[in-house]
């Protein structure tokens, strides 16, 4: 079985078998042992209680998904919420028929988007919104028909940012050849080009009131939140959120969905309230210092547990056990607390221990974060985990596919195809991949040309157009007059007193990167 847990000594059940009756998590509890730290003890239960292979709940056909709820029909998701026949897909929520995407929500026919919401067969676009039959676009709203364009509102029927009647661009269109492979890299290169040329917005805030962050959409009194997908109120230090979460403090990646009162959590958050210190906690409430539970309440240190109450290390209490041991536990956790290798104490208030976690640093999504080399990782403390021997036979070299998809044959989902970058790059190369079935149909019905790059590298390709999760004091850059610079965009239609905006703000882009920022009011004078 496929698992996210490459260590022998876990204890993994598959996911049917995990969400069954015929197995008993509470035969792995244990009394308190007040002469030992409670990190100890709960890292010996995590390692002797089965896990779940995969994390889904409320799934159906997803048995290759990871963290994934409500999801139908699905293949290689993580971090997604409530989609329907994708895959190759990391954070997106209520999608359909989606395909190498990153950070999209409500999407209907998408393929390599990277922050998009809102759009119907949209394709290699990025931080666009409410669009429609288009290619490479970025930093457009409510468009459609257009191909290589930024920074445009309301627009049909452009062309590098340039106007043609509806007949024009059907010729255009056809010129352009959009399912050949070596003009999709020419698009590529040119949106690069319109990307360096535009203004951009200090931030992705829409809709928004007082907040602080980056990709935030909809929320209010949110303070250092990036990437939460709408309806937050008075959070700070959250990362990937769905809807609806409230009251929320350092949380994330996965800070929840329909969730109040959670605290450093994991994946902690979905419809879950006055939770806290938990990794894959769902629908529950009350659920502390807890691992891979659902549909409990009242629990401390507790691993696998589903329907539960009143738990403390798998073990059942009364309400008045349970209420009348957690304070003595706290109380110990502060008199005898987990002192790791570094010397770094841990008492309560305090998430997991790195050294205690199942997984090696190189493992996790920190390494996509905050890359570390194993020199680095291993004088932190961290566990590393060195790559296994990948000897795939390849069949088929990527500079032997076909340049368009109408040359592919059925017989294509049988190749073994090298990864273009042959396990050389930095992106955890699988040196090789396969073309399953849903996805050459994908393929063939949108006239795309077969992927050159192994899923991870695809991956890590879409994470080069991520803003880091940072942020910088910097001032509007406008300063009220046309440039070169601005070949592509409007001509400045407003002038400031001063000879510069004075508005100054919290943005992602770092003072040393090359792209002009504007504040709220100039971006708006300028693109809307």
């Amino acid at each position: 079985m496929l698992s996210i847990y490459s260590n022998p000594k876990m204890r993994i059940y598959d996911q049917k078998y995990w969400w069954s009756d015929e197995w008993d998590p509470m035969q792995y509890g244990r009394a308190y042992d007040f002469s030992k730290p409670f990190f100890v003890q709960f890292c010996e239960l995590l390692g002797q209680t089965p896990l779940i292979t995969l994390s889904d709940s409320k799934s159906t056909n997803t048995s290759y998904c990871n963290m994934v709820v409500e999801c139908k029909n699905c293949y290689m998701l993580s971090a997604v919420w409530g989609s329907e026949d994708s895959c190759y897909s990391n954070r997106i929520s209520y999608c359909k028929d989606t395909v190498d995407s990153y950070i999209c929500h409500r999407m209907e026919i998408s393929y390599e988007n990277v922050y998009c919401k809102d759009s119907y067969r949209l394709f290699f676009s990025w931080n666009c919104e409410s669009c429609n039959n288009s290619y490479f676009l970025y930093d457009c709203r409510g468009c459609s028909d257009c191909v290589c364009c930024t920074s445009l509102r309301n627009k049909q029927y452009h062309i590098f940012n340039k106007p043609y009647s509806k007949e024009e661009y059907q010729k255009e269109l056809e010129k352009l050849d959009l399912g050949d492979i070596n003009t999709l890299r020419i698009l590529k290169k040119k949106l690069d080009d319109l990307y360096a040329k535009s203004i951009h917005k200090y931030a992705q805030i829409l809709k928004s009131v007082n907040v602080v962050g980056d990709n935030v959409e909809e929320a209010k009194n949110c303070f250092w939140c990036f990437d939460v997908a709408g309806n937050a109120e008075n959070s700070k230090y959250c990362n990937w959120a769905t809807y609806n979460m409230r009251d929320c403090y350092d949380s994330g990646p996965g800070a929840g969905g329909n969730c109040e009162l959670v605290y450093e959590g994991v994946s902690a958050g979905v419809s879950n309230a006055r939770c806290s210190f938990g990794v894959t906690v769902w629908y529950s409430h009350d659920v502390h210092y807890s691992y891979t539970c659902d549909s409990s309440s009242y629990l401390f240190g507790c691993v696998s547990l589903r329907n539960k109450q009143y738990c403390i290390l798998n073990k059942q209490y009364s309400k008045e056990e349970y209420e009348s041991l957690v304070p003595r536990i706290i109380r110990h956790m502060n008199t005898m607390p987990y002192v790791d290798s570094k010397g770094r104490v841990y008492k309560y208030g305090e998430f997991f221990p790195p050294d205690l976690s199942p997984f090696a640093y190189n493992e996790t999504i920190a390494q996509e974060y905050y890359p570390l080399t194993k020199e680095e990782a291993l004088n932190e403390g961290y566990r590393w985990k060195d790559p296994e021997a990948r000897n795939y036979e390849i069949t088929l070299r990527p500079t032997n596919l076909p340049a368009s998809i109408e040359e592919a044959s059925d017989k294509i989902v049988d190749e073994m195809i090298g990864c273009e970058h042959e396990g050389k790059c930095k992106c955890r190369c699988t040196s090789a991949f396969r073309i399953i079935p849903q996805e050459l149909v994908f393929y063939r019905k949108f006239n795309l040309p077969l992927p050159h790059l192994c899923p991870n590298c695809r991956h890590y390709e879409r994470l080069k157009q991520r803003n880091p999760i940072q942020l910088w004091h910097r001032k509007c850059q406008c300063n009220g007059e046309s440039s070169e610079k601005g070949v592509y965009r409007n001509t400045v239609s407003h002038i400031h007193n001063a000879d510069h905006c004075p508005n100054e703000f919290e943005t992602p882009y770092a003072p040393e990167r090359p792209e002009v920022i504007y504040c709220e009011e100039c971006y708006q004078r300028e693109v809307a």
